[in-house]
Formats: C-alpha cells, sequence, structure tokens
C-alpha cells in the first residue's frame, strides 16, 4: 500500500512540476504574442483599418488593451469584438471586407465553429486576414483550409513553436495546391520585427503561380466574337477573343482551363430565386470561372465576384430594311414635298408679279404671255429678253434665272443619286417610334436581363417594349436566330440581341444588306468575367484582364477574330446598272407633257379655225419702218410688235405735223409702232 501511495505522489509531483512547466512556455508565448501583436498594431498595419476578433480565453490572457494604444499611436483605427458579439451585431461593410480592412483573429482554442457560423456572411471579404494562434498544439492547416478563411487574397498566420529551446514565433501564410480543396501551410520563417518590417513581408503574394492547376470554366460557343466554335477544326474546339485572352493569363499565372460546353443555351439569369445557366454552374456545380460575354446585373454582383469589365456593348434593334418607294416616282424624290411646294409657289409669286408690273406700267400688252415664259425657263425653255426692255426687270430676270440653274443643277445631282440607288421611305431610328410601331420586338430566350428590365421599367416607352416583346423558347442551337430574323424579313418583328453578336449574325446570314441596326441602343452596359463569391484570385485575374485592356491587346486580339469571321461572308450588293425601271418617271412626264400639249392644240383650233382670219401669227421685229404719205416717203425707224396674216398688205397711213404716225388700222389688224429707245410710241 505504502509503495502504491508513493507511485501515485510521484506522478501528481511530476504532472504539477510539467503543468507549471507548461503554464511558464504559455506564459513567456503569451507575452511574446503581445509584444508581436503591438508591434503590428503600431508598424506594419498602420494606416489600414485594424479588426480585432477575440474568443473568450485569448481576451483574459491578452492585454487588448494595450494592443488599441500600440494602433493609436499610429492613428489607426481599431475595433475590438468578441466571437459572439460580432456574429450578433450588424457592421458596416468597412468593418467586414475591402482593401483597406486588416481582420485579426485572436484564438486560444479551434475557431472553427465561430468560421463556420461567419461563412453564412456573404460580405465577410477582408483583403488581409491575420490568424493568431496562442496554442502551439492546435492543428492550424485545418483552420487555414477553411473555405472562410481562404477569401481572403492575403493571409498571415502566427502560431508560437510547440518545440523550442525559447519561446519563439512562426509565420506562415497559405498557398493553394488546388484551387478547390487542399492548401499548403507555407512557412515564412520566425517572427522578429526587423524581417516583418512592412506590409509587403508580412503579406507575400499567394497567387502568383497557381502550379499547373485546372480551373473549370462553363462555356456557351455562340458569343461572337468573343467565343464561337472553330468551324475549321473538326474536334469543334471553342474559340475566341475571350478564351485567346484566357488563355495569355493562364501561361502567365500558370493554370489551365477545362472547357465545360452546355448544351442549354442559356447565358444566366435568377429565376425564382435561382440561377439558370453558365451562373448556375458557376453557383451550383464547383465551376471556377465565366468567360462569355456577361453583362453586369444587380443580382450578379450581390451574389459573384466580377472582375473589372473589359468591352463595353449595348443591346441593338435590327428591323427589316422598307421597300424601295415605286420607281415611276423617281423623277419627284430629288426634292422633298415641301421643297417642290417652295419650288411652285415661288415660281408663281416671281412670274406672275414681274408680268403685273410690267402690264400696269403699260410696258406690255400682254402679261400672261410674259408670265408663262418667265415660268418656262425653270422647265429650261429659252425666253427673249427684248421682250423686257425695263433695267429693273432685267435685274428681276437674272436674279431669278440663277435661282433657276441652281435649282436646276441640285435637282440633276439628286435625280442621278437617285436613278443609282433606290429610294426608300423613312426608316424607323428611335426606340419611341419603335413602341408606336406595328412591330413587335423580339428575343431568344437564353437568359438575358432585358426582358425583365424591359417589363419593370418605369420608363413608359421601355415598358411598352416590354409589354410587346416576344421571347423564342424553342432554341435551335445549330441556328438560335433562324426563326427571328424570317420574322423580321417579313417586317413583323424587331429583333433585340447584343450589338456584337447581332452584327455577326447579319452577316453570317448574308442579310445586312437587306435590314439595318436603329440608332438607339438599349441598356448600354460592360462586359466581365464572373468568379465564384470570396474568390481570393478574383483580383489577380481581374488585374491581367486589365492589362491586356489597357495596353490594347485585348482589342487587337477582338480585331482579328472579326476579320476571321467576316470572311465567310460574302454581302450582296446592287450594281448600280440603270434599267427601264429607273426612268419609268421621265417617260410618264413625256407622256403627260405629249398628252397636254395635243389637249393644248385641239383647244386652238376649236377655238380659231383654220378659214377664220384671226389665225394669227405674233413675232417682234426692228427695223425700218417706210410709210407713203402723200407724194413722199416718211423714213421712221420703230420696233413694230404686230400681228398678222402671211398675206396682209401694208396699211395706208398719214403723217401729221407732231410727227405722230398713225396707222389706219383695218378690220383685222393692229399696227402699234414704238420707237427703238422706248420713249416714243406711234399709233
Amino acid at each position: 500500500m505504502a509503495v502504491v501511495v508513493d507511485v501515485v505522489v510521484a506522478v501528481a509531483v511530476v504532472a504539477v512540476v510539467v503543468a507549471v512547466v507548461v503554464v511558464l512556455i504559455d506564459g513567456e508565448n503569451v507575452f511574446l504574442a503581445q509584444d508581436a501583436l503591438c508591434t503590428l498594431a503600431s508598424g506594419p498595419l498602420g494606416g489600414h483599418d485594424l479588426l480585432l476578433i477575440t474568443d473568450d480565453h485569448s481576451q483574459h490572457l491578452m492585454d487588448v488593451g494595450r494592443v488599441a494604444v500600440a494602433a493609436g499611436a499610429s492613428h489607426t483605427p481599431v475595433l475590438v469584438a468578441t466571437q459572439y458579439s460580432f456574429l450578433h451585431t450588424i457592421h458596416p461593410a468597412r468593418h467586414t471586407q475591402g482593401s483597406l480592412l486588416t481582420a485579426i483573429l485572436l484564438f486560444q482554442h479551434d475557431p472553427t465553429t465561430f468560421l463556420l457560423f461567419l461563412a453564412n456572411n456573404k460580405h465577410w471579404n477582408p483583403s488581409y486576414l491575420v490568424l493568431f494562434c496562442l496554442d502551439a498544439h492546435l492543428n492550424t492547416t485545418t483552420v487555414l483550409s477553411l473555405p472562410i478563411v481562404q477569401r481572403s487574397r492575403f493571409i498571415l498566420l502566427l502560431q508560437p513553436a510547440a518545440k523550442a529551446s525559447r519561446p519563439r514565433l512562426h509565420a506562415f501564410t497559405s498557398r493553394p495546391t488546388d484551387v478547390h480543396h487542399s492548401v499548403k501551410k507555407a512557412t515564412l520563417g520566425v517572427w522578429s520585427p526587423g524581417k516583418f518590417h512592412s506590409r509587403e513581408a508580412l503579406f507575400p503574394p499567394r497567387f502568383h503561380d497557381f502550379g499547373g492547376q485546372v480551373l473549370r470554366v462553363p462555356m456557351l460557343c455562340f458569343d461572337e466574337p468573343f467565343i464561337y466554335f472553330d468551324k475549321k477544326n473538326m474536334a469543334g474546339d471553342c474559340i475566341g477573343a475571350n478564351a485567346d485572352a484566357a488563355v495569355i493569363i493562364g501561361n502567365k499565372l500558370n493554370f489551365r482551363m477545362k472547357f465545360d460546353y452546355m448544351d442549354e443555351i442559356v447565358w444566366g439569369v435568377k429565376r425564382n430565386g435561382a440561377w439558370k445557366g453558365m451562373l448556375g454552374e458557376l453557383m451550383y456545380k464547383d465551376r471556377d470561372l465565366v468567360i462569355n460575354g456577361q453583362y453586369i446585373s444587380p443580382d450578379s454582383v450581390s451574389d459573384f465576384d466580377l472582375t473589372y469589365p473589359y468591352w463595353e456593348s449595348s443591346f441593338g434593334i435590327v428591323l427589316e430594311v422598307p421597300q424601295p418607294l415605286p420607281q415611276w416616282r423617281n423623277i419627284l424624290y430629288p426634292f422633298s414635298p415641301l421643297t417642290w411646294g417652295l419650288v411652285f409657289v415661288t415660281t408663281v409669286v416671281i412670274s406672275s408679279a414681274l408680268a403685273f408690273i410690267l402690264h400696269r406700267l403699260h410696258h406690255t400688252s400682254d402679261p400672261i404671255d410674259i408670265a408663262l415664259k418667265v415660268a418656262a425657263v425653270l422647265l429650261g425653255q429659252a425666253m427673249d429678253d427684248r421682250k423686257v426692255r425695263m433695267w429693273w426687270a432685267r435685274v428681276w430676270l437674272t436674279s431669278w434665272w440663277l435661282v433657276v440653274e441652281i435649282l436646276a443643277v441640285v435637282y440633276t445631282g439628286n435625280l442621278v443619286a437617285v436613278l443609282t440607288i433606290p429610294a426608300y421611305p423613312s426608316r424607323i431610328q428611335t426606340v419611341d417610334d419603335l413602341a408606336k410601331s406595328h412591330y413587335i420586338p423580339c428575343m431568344t430566350d437564353y437568359g438575358s436581363m432585358v426582358p425583365e428590365a424591359l417589363k419593370s421599367s418605369e420608363n413608359p416607352t421601355l415598358a411598352t417594349l416590354g409589354d410587346k416583346l416576344f421571347l423564342d423558347t424553342n432554341l435551335n442551337p445549330a441556328d438560335p436566330y433562324g426563326f427571328l430574323l424570317t420574322e423580321v424579313l417579313a417586317g413583323r418583328h424587331a429583333l433585340v440581341c447584343s450589338f456584337d453578336y447581332l452584327i455577326f449574325t447579319l452577316h453570317e446570314k448574308r442579310v445586312a444588306h437587306m435590314t439595318y441596326v436603329l440608332n438607339d441602343k438599349l441598356y448600354k452596359g460592360y462586359f466581365t468575367w464572373y468568379l465564384r463569391r470570396n474568390t481570393p484570385y478574383t483580383t489577380i485575374i481581374s488585374d491581367h484582364l486589365t492589362r491586356l485592356v489597357e495596353t490594347g491587346i485585348y482589342a487587337k486580339i477582338v480585331e482579328l477574330h472579326k476579320g476571321k469571321l467576316n470572311d465567310i461572308e460574302t454581302q450582296v450588293r446592287g450594281n448600280g446598272v440603270l434599267n427601264l425601271g429607273h426612268l419609268q418617271g421621265a417617260f410618264i412626264v413625256l407622256a403627260l407633257g405629249l398628252v397636254a400639249s395635243s389637249l393644248t392644240l385641239m383647244m386652238e383650233r376649236l377655238v380659231y379655225p383654220m378659214n377664220s382670219t384671226h389665225s394669227l401669227v405674233q413675232y417682234s421685229s426692228v427695223h425700218t419702218c417706210v410709210e407713203k404719205c402723200g407724194n413722199k416717203d416718211t423714213v421712221l425707224p420703230y420696233t413694230r410688235t404686230y400681228r398678222e396674216e402671211a398675206e396682209c398688205p401694208p396699211p395706208p397711213c398719214t403723217l401729221d405735223s407732231t410727227l405722230n404716225v398713225r396707222v389706219q388700222a383695218s378690220s383685222q389688224l393692229d399696227y402699234p409702232c414704238r420707237d427703238p429707245m422706248g420713249s416714243q410710241e406711234f399709233q
């Protein structure tokens, strides 16, 4: 019995000694951790917001107040909270995420339970995370492997050495050996203020090299020129500008991509609270990256990580080109109806006003004749300027002739253009006009945000388009837009589609000459690549993609693929040859002119029969009037404007003392004589 008691006492003594030694060692570790934490708060971590979260044991072992004082010395704001209080408090975004936040998790016991609860907060994603473990024997590798920990771009783990002659802290970081599951606990060395004097020394890059890992990428190959089938490759692989950019980034970061081609043509849409399409693959099926052209939407921003936008785009609307106007009206197309009306009114006013003024001033006895001849200039008819001898009237006519010349040149030039290029009715070019028209907007139901955005829009025009929108749910992967383009060419629908893909489709189907794209666009936006929420390497990939964009490399890649795609396009164009249809208008006018002249001739024959002595010919001449008065000849120069029949003899005349020649008019003729200088008139 005494021996047993002695053994028990000896064991108890050893246990006490070991416990004392452990406490002493742990105490030294705590003091070392205290100094290290204060050094970090006042030095390398200064300048950023600090969030210090402690568990129930560490808050009693550490003097948290000293840490706050050290942080205050460097003017660094610090928030201290326990695990329980942090989980049950709503914090602003700057206390849970961002590149200006450094979160420090101080723990004595395994924090896995706390971290699993914290994982429910999808906003938790500090760029810098410090795991400060006070237990040298705790398995921190499992802590590093937790997805909530791997969200952070930079990770630092400080832990006391388990087997060391003197207390010291080891620094570690996490490097992924597999982007999905396992991580590598990589050592950074023994803690010392001199070695870890800067933030860059504390947080080395974790993803400068992916170690040849494979990223799984869901893909749809109907996204020209970004992603599309390589028709020259019998294997049917997908190529495109985005695929090339992803390969360049993968070669730089040492990762490969495995493309998972999807059968269902759904880009990414949230329906009934669940994501469908490629974004559904990314959310629920452990995919890593979506590189198809995806617009940024409010729902996607809250559920996924996004790279910086790399391409600006919008949704275009395509309509059929209206049928050309009737060719027989080509002669009228050079001028608009308003222009024709102004030309007609101007001609009537100019000719009538001049004739009226000349008649009122007794410079013409036939104003209708003058008006018709002035107006006929517009049709290319010559006019004898001797009919108008007043200087102001000639200035009037000269101005009118200049106007007519300009109109003739403009009309001829436009007529040539109209005869060469078919004339079309005015086109719809705005969304407002489209909403008021009979056209029905249509789209393929591939998971775009446009249908829902139109229907829920507060803009009346967009809401009208949303109510009229037709969605084609029967998608044919081989020809997704075949049916809708048929409806567009039939003049019933207006196709809505991403602008870049829309242009490609019109050229591929060789209907670019039969359709046109509205000037107005819908929902101008930006393309981005998508990653799972809180992916730690999102910023890395985004930075490399942005470099490709800013250096112009990405734009060059896009142009190369557009050129490759356009090689297969042969657009049908008119040959510019004039045919009889183009000349219909001119021949119709000629026919109308012949009919009008024939009717005029018939009217004259009815009014002035052939046997009438009043069938007269009117003309003007300048000659010397020789009148025989009595036994001597009187020679008198004058301008005679007269009407006579072919065989009419000259009339007798008398000469009075005032040299006024009075011509005796016969019953059939009238001979007015005028002084050639216009100063004296003889009757």
